[in-house]
């Protein structure tokens, strides 16, 4: 079934275990974290996407709700934003040792291609009449032979992948519109785009994905910091820092304000027995012009 993407590579420098929360092995059993080295890693930017007139001009920058942040609890952010968050699974080959059979001259098992399974985020950013586009991680379908999202009524659809830029950790995916139920397309929502320029340190945000595998769920934190600056060979990016517990499965899904605004991609967590509560979402208002650039 669907596979945690192979590459494990080095770690940011003076940053300890950082991992990132998407990859989930094997349905319902185990998880494991995704290294955010491997996240911005040595690679160039690619922009593997398909033709289309779409735009993000056309997004609504406010929140679909008339209520003010006052007077917004998290129950209602949570009704609100779980119908613009799907989960998305990732099915994969990818090459094993086997310690079955015949060795190697290492004493070794053999080396075999084995189908893996891995599970992550999306967030619905934009529909027209023949699509609906989802945002996510670009590790979370990395090397994918099959992708698919499962909406909030828990209804299956394959999805396309439209591209992606590794070293920003971004992937946009659509589905056809007429593939989608009635029932599906009665419950589904396009997220509200906040501005990730506009936080103040120490609001509220809430953090909505796949964690585990099991399915949507919900926490809640506040903005612990500002551009938190990571360096790797390809440069230098930066992240919002909170406290919202993020899990393995949570990558690609939304960090959301106290509007019901999307204000980052939920992407990484410092995983450390000496750290806690310390996760990294990537700041909506910094990739706005690459997933236009991905549908275009």
């Amino acid at each position: 079934m669907y596979k945690t993407p192979p590459k494990k590579k080095q770690f940011f420098t003076k940053l300890g275990a950082i991992a990132l929360s998407a990859v989930f092995f094997g349905g319902i059993s185990g998880g494991s974290f995704y290294s955010v080295s491997a996240l911005l890693d040595n690679s160039q930017e690619t922009y593997s996407a398909q033709s289309s007139d779409l735009s993000l001009s056309s997004v609504s920058y406010t929140s679909d709700t008339s209520a003010s942040a006052q007077s917004l609890d998290v129950t209602s952010i949570a009704a609100q934003g779980l119908t613009s968050v799907v989960s998305v699974t990732n099915i994969s080959v990818q090459e094993v040792q086997s310690y079955f059979g015949q060795f190697g001259r290492n004493g070794r098992g053999q080396m075999q291609m084995q189908e893996t399974t891995s599970c992550g985020s999306g967030v619905i950013i934009y529909k027209n009449d023949s699509y609906l586009y989802m945002v996510t991680n670009y590790h979370v379908v990395e090397d994918a032979t099959t992708l698919s999202v499962t909406f909030v009524d828990d209804q299956t659809y394959e999805s396309e992948l439209c591209g992606y830029d590794e070293s920003m950790d971004i992937a946009l995916l659509k589905v056809s519109v007429n593939a989608l139920s009635s029932d599906t397309l009665s419950q589904i929502s396009v997220v509200a785009i906040g501005d990730s320029n506009e936080l103040v340190v120490g609001e509220q945000a809430v953090a909505i994905g796949n964690a585990l595998g099991y399915g949507q769920s919900v926490t809640t934190g506040i903005i612990s910091a500002l551009d938190r600056s990571i360096s790797t060979d390809t440069g230098t990016s930066t992240y919002i820092q909170t406290d919202a517990a993020i899990n393995p499965g949570n990558s690609g899904g939304a960090l959301l304000n106290m509007d019901g605004e999307l204000i980052g991609i939920n992407t990484a967590k410092v995983s450390s027995t000496d750290v806690e509560g310390i996760g990294y979402a990537i700041p909506i208002s910094q990739v706005l012009d690459l997933i236009q650039s991905l549908m275009n």
